[in-house]
């Protein structure tokens, strides 16, 4: 038997909990998720999972973008939607 501890599984996420630890909406979660934004699989027709690793891949992007943009910019990076934006009448629905 191995002395070392075997690495956790990596956990998979739903729309609502992306949305809950980036403080969006679900429905911009899937938005990005369908342009492909946000890495995930498709489960069915509406459901979306998400890797908790490739989430915290995209916020250490996100982070490290934010620390090299201008100081006095917005602080989203240039090519990144506003995730408070609404960007159709599809976000408010939900509907993907």
């Amino acid at each position: 038997m191995s002395d070392q501890i075997d690495p956790p599984q990596d956990e998979w996420l739903s729309v609502a909990d992306v949305a809950a630890e980036l403080g969006m909406h679900p429905s911009t979660v899937r938005k990005w998720a369908n342009d492909g934004l946000l890495p995930g699989v498709r489960i069915g027709r509406r459901q979306w999972r998400f890797r908790r690793s490739a989430l915290r891949e995209l916020e250490s992007e996100r982070a490290s973008e934010r620390a090299s943009a201008p100081r006095g910019s917005t602080g989203t990076p240039s090519g990144w939607p506003d995730p408070l934006a609404l960007t159709s009448e599809t976000d408010l629905d939900g509907a993907a």
